[in-house]
C-alpha cells in the first residue's frame, strides 16, 4: 500500500491572480481572453445603451489591472469579482448618463429615437429575464451546464469536468436544453 500525499488543488485562476498581483501583463491578457466574453454579455444586459457596452467592459478590465493587488478569488475564480465591477461600472455610467440627459416631461412620441431606445431597452430586459427564468426551470444538471457554457462562456470540456460528467454527455445535455429553450421561445411568441 503506497501513501500518496494529496496536494491542494490550485486552479488556473489562482495562479493567474498571483501573477497578476505581481504585475504580469501575460496573466492580465489570459484573464481578459478567458472572461471578456462573459463580462461583455453581462454588460450588454445592464447598459442603458448598447454603444456603452464596450466602454463598460474596458473600464471593468482597467479596474482589474489597477486593483490587481486587491483581487480576491471567490469559488476559485476571478469571475465574480469581474462581474461585480462590471455591474457597478454599468450602474455608475447609467446614472451619469441619466443625470446629463434632460428628462422629458411627456412620454416620447411613438417612433421617436427616445421611444425606440426605451422600447429596445425594455425588450432586451424582458428577453434576458425570460431566458434566465427558463434556464432556472431546467433540470439541475442542464441548468448548471447552461450557466457555465451559455452565460459564463466556459467550454464544454470545462463544464463537464466541473460537473463530473463526460464531455459528450455535456454536449448532449446542452443541445437538449437549447431545444427546450427554442421550443419555449416559439410557444411564448
Amino acid at each position: 500500500m503506497s501513501s500518496r500525499v494529496e496536494k491542494p488543488l490550485v486552479s488556473a485562476d489562482d495562479q493567474l491572480a498571483v501573477n497578476l498581483a505581481q504585475g504580469s501583463e501575460a496573466a492580465f491578457a489570459a484573464l481578459f481572453d478567458k472572461y471578456s466574453g462573459t463580462v461583455y454579455r453581462y454588460a450588454w444586459g445592464l447598459a442603458d445603451a448598447r454603444h456603452e457596452v464596450p466602454d463598460i467592459v474596458q473600464e471593468t478590465f482597467l479596474l482589474l489591472w489597477r486593483r490587481r493587488k486587491d483581487v480576491r478569488l471567490a469559488e476559485r475564480t476571478v469571475l465574480p469579482w469581474l462581474l461585480l465591477c462590471c455591474r457597478n461600472t454599468a450602474y455608475n455610467l447609467n446614472r451619469a448618463q441619466r443625470r446629463s440627459v434632460p428628462t422629458e416631461l411627456t412620454d416620447p412620441l411613438p417612433g421617436s429615437p427616445a421611444w425606440n431606445q426605451r422600447a429596445d431597452h425594455t425588450r432586451a430586459a424582458e428577453e434576458l429575464a425570460w431566458i434566465l427564468e427558463e434556464i432556472s426551470a431546467l433540470p439541475d444538471i442542464e441548468r448548471k451546464l447552461c450557466e457555465l457554457c451559455l452565460i459564463e462562456g466556459r467550454s464544454y470540456d470545462e463544464a463537464a469536468a466541473t460537473l463530473g460528467i463526460s464531455q459528450p454527455a455535456a454536449r448532449k445535455r446542452i443541445e437538449r436544453a437549447r431545444r427546450k429553450l427554442r421550443a419555449a421561445r416559439t410557444t411564448n411568441l
